[in-house]
C-alpha cells in the first residue's frame, strides 16, 4: 500500500498499524491459498454478506485456529492480534476504519490470495496470459484506438468519434453505446467500489452481469485478485478476462514474468490498466476524456465526471471510512497526474483529443 497520498496527520497516529499490516500484507499476498475455512470477530450482519462473498460459512467460535483456517477480524484490536501473536499469519483485518485501503484490499485479495490453491492460481495466469495474447494480435496492426477515462468530455467524445476499437473503463458502462464499438476492452479495479462488500459494489456487479450477458466482443481488464469474485458471480463465459499484477519499481511500461503480467502501480484504473494495455499496438491512440492538472492546483474536485455515466449511487459513505477519511485529495490528484504524464510521455502515437 502506498502512504503517499494520506494525510500526514493519520500516518503519524496509525504508524504502529501501518506496520503491523507490512507484516499481515506479506503473509497474505505470499499465501499459498490452501485454507479451507475461516473464524470471524465482528459484526454478525456483515458476516453473512461475507459468508456470500467468500462462499464459505464462518467456523464457530469453539473451533481451533488450525492450519487450514483463517482469523478474519472486522472489528480490530491489537489485544486480538496479541492473543494470536504466533498465529499472526492466518490474521487478516477487513476492518473499514483501520487506515487508509487496508480492510478493503485485504477482503479484496481473501479469494484470489487465500482461498484458490497453486493449481487454481495457475490456471488462472495460465488464462490470463492467453487472453492477453489473444488481444494483443487483434489490436496490434488496427489502425487506431480510442483510450477514454470518464471525465465530462467521455459521452461527447463517443458519441462523435464512434469508435471502433475502444478501451474505457468503471462508470462507462452505463453508456450503452460502448457496446456498439467492434471491440471493447472495459476495465474496473476499485476495491471498495467495484469489489467490496457494499451496495455500490454489489450493485455495480450486478450491471457488470446484465450488460455483458450477451456480449461476445469484450475484453474485461481487472487486477488478478479480482478474477475468482467474477468468476463466482457468474460472468459470461465467453468474456476473456485479464488479470494484472503490479509493482512500484517498474520501468517497462507493461511485461510478461514468470507468464504474470506486470503493469507500475499508479492507484488508478486509467494509468494502471488501461494506457498499458494501449501500447499493444504501435498504431495511433487517441486519448481522451481524462483531467491533467488544473489551474486550481489539485483541488479536491479535479476530476468532473460525464453526467450521462455517472452512477445515482452515493459514494460518500466512504468517507466515514479510512478508505477515503484519510486520505488527502490534494497528494492524491498531485500523485496521480505524475503518474499520468510519465506514462503519457512513454506511450507512442497517441494523440490527445478533445471535444
Amino acid at each position: 500500500m502506498s502512504i503517499f497520498y494520506f494525510k500526514t496527520s493519520r500516518i503519524i497516529i496509525n504508524l504502529h498499524k501501518i506496520i503491523l499490516y507490512a507484516f499481515l500484507k506479506y503473509f497474505q499476498v505470499y499465501s499459498k491459498g490452501n485454507y479451507e475455512s475461516f473464524k470471524y470477530i465482528g459484526d454478525q450482519d456483515y458476516l453473512k454478506l461475507l459468508e456470500e462473498y467468500i462462499g464459505i460459512k464462518a467456523s464457530p467460535e469453539s473451533k481451533k485456529l488450525d492450519s487450514k483456517t483463517l482469523l478474519i477480524i472486522q472489528k480490530f484490536s491489537f489485544k486480538l492480534v496479541f492473543k494470536n501473536i504466533f498465529k499472526i499469519n492466518r490474521i487478516r483485518i477487513i476492518d473499514k476504519h483501520y487506515f487508509g485501503l487496508v480492510g478493503a484490499n485485504t477482503l479484496f485479495r481473501l479469494l484470489y490470495n487465500d482461498f484458490s490453491n497453486k493449481s487454481i492460481k495457475e490456471n488462472i495466469i495460465i488464462e490470463s496470459l492467453k487472453n492477453f495474447n489473444d488481444l494483443r494480435s487483434r489490436i496490434k496492426e488496427i489502425k487506431e484506438i480510442f483510450v477514454l477515462g470518464n471525465n465530462e468530455d467521455f459521452s461527447s467524445i463517443l458519441d462523435k468519434h464512434k469508435p471502433d476499437y475502444l478501451l474505457t473503463c468503471n462508470s462507462s458502462i452505463n453508456n450503452k453505446n460502448i457496446f456498439k464499438s467492434k471491440l471493447l476492452v472495459l476495465s474496473f479495479s476499485d476495491p471498495l467500489f467495484h469489489f467490496g462488500i457494499n451496495d455500490q459494489a454489489i450493485e455495480y456487479r450486478k450491471r457488470i452481469l446484465e450488460e455483458l450477458k450477451n456480449q461476445n466482443s469484450t475484453y474485461l481488464i481487472v487486477p488478478i485478485e479480482g478474477i475468482p469474485l467474477l468468476k463466482k458471480i457468474g460472468v459470461n463465459k465467453e468474456i476473456p478476462i485479464i488479470g494484472l499484477d503490479s509493482t512500484y519499481f517498474q520501468l517497462k511500461v507493461i511485461k510478461v514474468r514468470n507468464n504474470k503480467i506486470f503493469t507500475r502501480n499508479s492507484h488508478n484504473v486509467f494509468t494502471q490498466y488501461l494506457l498499458p494495455i494501449s501500447s499493444l499496438t504501435e498504431k495511433v491512440k487517441n486519448i481522451g476524456a481524462i483531467t491533467f492538472s488544473s489551474r486550481n492546483a489539485f483541488e479536491e474536485k479535479l476530476w468532473s465526471h460525464d453526467e450521462k455515466i455517472k452512477e445515482t449511487s452515493n459514494y460518500n459513505f466512504a468517507f466515514d471510512e479510512s478508505f477515503f477519511g484519510d486520505r488527502d485529495f490534494k497528494k492524491y490528484y498531485k500523485f496521480h497526474d505524475k503518474q499520468l504524464n510519465r506514462l503519457i510521455n512513454k506511450i507512442t502515437n497517441k494523440r490527445i483529443i478533445k471535444v
